[in-house]
């Protein structure tokens, strides 16, 4: 069984193409909050 939150990410774009920055600074927070899966 599965335990604790999950999140669906929303790929967030920037003139059409995906910011990568923003992702990745998106991603680090919900690993730094210790969310327990990421649902790309």
């Amino acid at each position: 069984m599965f335990r604790g939150s999950m999140v669906a990410l929303v790929t967030p774009f920037k003139d059409g193409k995906v910011d990568k920055k923003s992702l990745k600074k998106l991603v680090e927070f919900h690993v730094n909050g210790n969310t327990s899966a990421l649902v790309p």
